[in-house]
């Protein structure tokens, strides 16, 4: 009876795993290549007559992971960059699993070399701006993954074993490894501190593995050149190899020299094994006491076995330039465009590829206001109020200055001008370009007559010439248009007599009109004054003049 029960449990089990036979049909997809960022859906197609739940795992080779569910038989995905893709799908039941590989493109950035704008410097309201836009034909092809350089070095310790995976989809299923010469050479570029504490491993798809260099060989000697900051050493492992088995060899220097080198184990070892999957190098180090850096690794299969190249082509069409002022765009991708404000205007030049992607890129055209500054920087003062304005406009070729005041024009790129009368004054600066294009600036000048007066007239001073009080003169006067004053002694005779403002701050410096030196004493003076304001100031008084 127990004989009976195991039969029929190996004729079911048979029965159950002919029946669960998987194999994927084909995997579907919404476009037939897409632009970049575009969602796409992937859709598989598969043959299966169990019952077992489907494990699907996707894999879009574009360093995104693996995304895995049972029944996930529709995904979407977004690829961020352009070129081509190898999408694989793995199934598996629990009993049986199969795979597919599907070629995928992804529209690539176009090189837009030489689109450009003759204004690149900042430009005047209202000129003209020439855009060229330009894009080149652009060609990718699928580089093999035979190579793996590392962005920085990694170390290998007793504590970090190291793994470079090489993901190779590029063969039809049913290629393997039939001979030892199909794999051409497996590299690294390696330093570590001592050899023999380094054991170095290459592994297949289907988990077969062979050493390529065990632990042992000669001690106290080094891969590369481990010292200071390190640098590692090229090594290979061929069919056809310079040097025995790294173990073997026993450098006449420290290093063991870069070259090519016998593996432990025969490369025929790994016959049976698929190509396509992921091929391990693993690097082991057994010893705490020292360590190295791993730079590069390489897998290269006998190039016989490698597939045509997959390459495609982009083309565009359809040019058009986008912005403000734009005119219509040639075939050749040409047009002007005329702003119409100041600040800055994105030109977007638009192309379309042979993809149907729509691509694009953009240029800033900065179209400037006329600026100038003022010396002060406020524009409100007395009469005789002198302003001073500097260009600071950085496309202006020629100037033109009206400062308002219906005084004659400047054509001095910064000039001075004086307001001598008050009032408040539109300043207009109108800055040129060779080409003819103007544009203007204005400023408010305000110019105020103070309230005239006249205060602080001096009670004595002393002659002498010792730098102190010397002169008897005008302290402090506002506002005063006109000036007379006449200085007498106290016998009513005239010594001395002013007629300007100008005089009157210079002062009497204490001689008569003949030059003969005054006496010491009292004098008198009186003064007539009129202010911008139209005020009559009289004074009179005396004064003491010391020696």
């Amino acid at each position: 009876m127990k004989f009976r029960i195991s039969f029929f449990t190996f004729l079911f089990s048979i029965s159950a795993n002919l029946f669960s036979q998987i194999s994927i049909t084909s995997i579907n997809s919404s476009t037939v290549n897409s632009c970049i960022d575009s969602v796409v859906q992937f859709s598989a197609v598969i043959s299966y007559g169990g019952t077992n739940p489907v494990n699907y795992t996707w894999s879009f080779g574009d360093g995104s992971g693996d995304e895995s569910g049972i029944d996930l038989d529709t995904i979407n995905h977004t690829f961020n960059d352009g070129g081509g893709y190898i999408i694989r799908l793995d199934v598996n039941d629990g009993i049986d699993s199969d795979y597919f590989l599907l070629n995928y493109k992804i529209a690539l950035e176009p090189n837009f070399s030489g689109t450009n704008s003759d204004r690149e410097e900042p430009i005047c309201l209202g000129q003209q701006i020439f855009l060229t836009g330009k894009v080149n034909d652009s060609t990718w092809v699928y580089e093999i993954p035979d190579e793996n350089i590392e962005e920085n070095p990694v170390l290998i310790s007793d504590a970090n074993p190291y793994t470079a995976e090489f993901d190779y989809r590029i063969f039809t299923k049913s290629q393997t490894i039939t001979s030892a010469t199909d794999i051409d050479s497996i590299g690294i570029n390696l330093e570590h501190s001592d050899l023999s504490q380094v054991k170095i491993e290459l592994s297949c798809p289907n988990g077969t593995s062979i050493v390529l260099k065990d632990f042992g060989g000669a001690t106290g000697k080094y891969f590369g050149n481990p010292n200071g900051t390190g640098s590692g050493f090229d090594y290979f492992w061929t069919n056809t190899p310079d040097n025995g088995t790294m173990n073997s060899i026993v450098p006449t220097g420290n290093s063991l020299p870069s070259g090519t080198y016998t593996p432990d184990e025969s490369f025929s070892l790994l016959a049976g094994c698929p190509l396509n999957g992921k091929w391990n190098i693993n690097i082991t180090d057994n010893q705490a006491i020292d360590s190295g850096f791993i730079y590069k690794t390489n897998v290269i299969f006998e190039p016989s076995l490698l597939p045509a190249k997959w390459e495609f082509k982009h083309t565009y069409s359809s040019p058009e330039w986008l912005g403000s002022g734009v005119s219509t765009t040639s075939g050749l991708g040409l047009a002007t465009a005329i702003p119409v404000a100041h600040g800055n205007h994105r030109y977007i030049f638009k192309v379309k590829d042979n993809f149907g992607c729509r691509q694009d890129t953009s240029l800033i055209n900065t179209v400037e206001a006329v600026t100038f500054t003022t010396t002060p920087d406020s524009l409100t003062g007395d009469f005789d109020f002198l302003v001073t304005f500097n260009n600071t406009t950085s496309w202006a070729t020629d100037f033109l200055w009206d400062f308002g005041d219906d005084t004659q024009t400047s054509l001095e790129e910064n000039p001075s001008h004086t307001y001598e009368k008050d009032g408040i004054f539109k300043a207009i600066f109108t800055a040129g370009t060779d080409d003819g294009c103007r544009d203007t600036m204005s400023v408010i000048v305000t110019v105020e007559i103070p309230p005239s007066s006249l205060e602080n007239i001096p009670n004595a001073f002393s002659p002498n010439n010792d730098q102190k009080n010397d002169f008897f003169k005008l302290q402090e006067g506002v506002g005063l248009k006109t000036f007379e004053c006449v200085i007498y002694s106290r016998w009513g005779k005239k010594v001395a007599e002013w007629h300007s403002i100008e005089e009157a701050t210079t002062g009497w410096d204490g001689k008569m009109n003949g030059g003969q030196e005054a006496s010491p004493g009292v004098y008198y003076y009186y003064i007539k004054a009129i202010g911008f304001d139209g005020q009559v100031i009289t004074k009179k008084g005396f004064f003491h003049l010391f020696r």
